[in-house]
């Protein structure tokens, strides 16, 4: 096993085994190390691509990606970057660049067309449209399998020399007996690090500006496609041993941390996610679970001593549709029978909507879910728990359930900045 340096002055025809003979590129990454290897990515500096890595032997023996060097974090990225003068007007008012070819565009070179959103000058623009035809507004976008069209007055490059294009891809693909340290992710249409893992260790790391992106193809469920997507951590099934803790999100279109998934064969189990900080973000912490095994679900899962701030307020509560689960604490359908999850001494502040959103209600949620000690800072009037289904009297009984367990404070009002 061998620690591999890699730097954006770095050469890959290196052997980076050290900081002067670095490599440069995530490509070079995926295609050289093996299970147990250490990649230090140098601070300061940005690398554009979709990390791939082998599983590490063992928990003792992770696959590791971690930094060195001073300053800021190192940067995993997967925005495409505009070149002002490869823009091509396509009709009036509608201008495209073509996000397949090795010239239009620096940063990331993956010919992927499905953004998720565009960051110019800075701005969020999220307006995404699944048909040409919709193009309305000023800033809307639409991508097919090889053009991004943008409705706009004049060419974009007038407006600005800094645009940004969130490829959807995700930039970290989980493996087991992973170890990922002092890493910023930031940009990028799907999610930060997903997939199926036993075994990951998510230390110091930093999760912004992702998600937006389509998921899937044009038809989903027999209808149209326009649902949208992007997390933080994804857990996905039968993911097992995780630890995410002492980490930053933010911006992001739908959940900062999730377990999630179908199929599902073995549990969730000793997860946990600690010690982290979210804000403006849609939600904080989402669970949901699909399959027919007994004796399946969540079993040992911690969300704990986290401070999320601001639920519902970022762009991706304007870009979605179903705005109505912008909460703190979201949990979809579960098929699974078991969900022993304790959510306890975490501060809630300044959710746009709700504390909780529960598909059904909140007297759908179940009784192994436990949620106390926490400290709830809340508009005054604003409820527990969206009220889906359920009646009056099941939500004033949610409401006093927490109430009585949870520090809860009401504000006359709330700003929402932070």
């Amino acid at each position: 096993m061998s620690i591999y340096y890699v730097s954006a002055n770095g050469c890959d025809n290196a052997d980076g085994l050290s900081p002067e003979t670095a490599w440069k590129t995530i490509a070079k990454i995926n295609s050289s190390i093996i299970g147990g290897d250490e990649v230090r990515f140098r601070c300061g500096d940005t690398f554009y691509g979709r990390i791939t890595t082998p599983a590490g032997p063992d928990m003792e023996h992770p696959t590791t990606l971690t930094s060195y060097g001073e300053g800021e974090k190192p940067t995993i990225s997967l925005y495409k970057i505009a070149i002002p003068e490869k823009w091509e007007k396509h009709e009036d008012g509608v201008y495209k660049l073509d996000l397949t070819a090795q010239d239009t565009t620096t940063g990331l070179t993956d010919p992927n067309s499905n953004i998720g959103f565009m960051k110019i000058s800075g701005v969020f623009y999220y307006r995404k449209k699944f048909r040409y035809e919709d193009l309305e507004e000023q800033w809307d976008f639409y991508c097919d399998e090889q053009y991004i069209y943008i409705k706009c007055d004049k060419c974009p490059a007038e407006y600005s020399d800094d645009i940004k294009l969130a490829a959807g891809l995700r930039c970290i693909a989980f493996a087991n007996n992973i170890k990922v340290c002092g890493i910023t992710v930031r940009g990028g249409g799907a999610h930060g690090i997903s997939g199926v893992t036993v075994g990951a260790r998510i230390y110091d790391c930093e999760f912004h500006e992702l998600g937006g992106s389509r998921l899937g193809g044009l038809e989903r469920n027999g209808k149209f496609n326009t649902t949208r997507y992007g997390n933080g951590v994804e857990c996905w099934s039968n993911s097992s041993d995780v630890i995410v803790e002492n980490c930053k999100f933010s911006e992001i279109y739908d959940v900062a941390i999730t377990m999630q998934g179908n199929a599902v064969v073995k549990n969730w189990e000793n997860m946990y996610f600690r010690n982290n900080i979210m804000w403006n973000c849609v939600q904080f912490f989402e669970i949901w679970s699909s399959g027919d095994q007994p004796d399946t679900g969540f079993v040992n899962c911690f969300f704990e001593n986290n401070v999320c701030i601001n639920a519902g307020y970022c762009w991706g509560y304007d870009a979605r549709p179903n705005k109505g689960v912008s909460t703190p604490l979201l949990i979809y359908g579960l098929q699974c029978p078991l969900c022993d999850i304790t959510v306890r001494n975490n501060v809630f502040s300044g959710s746009r909507l709700a504390t909780v959103f529960k598909s059904g209600g909140p007297a759908a949620i179940p009784s192994d879910y436990k949620i106390y000690n926490n400290t709830i800072i809340r508009p005054k009037g604003q409820p527990m728990a969206m009220p889906c289904d359920n009646t009056p009297e099941q939500c004033d009984a949610f409401e006093k359930l927490i109430c009585d367990n949870n520090y809860v404070v009401e504000v006359a009002t709330y700003q929402n900045e932070i």
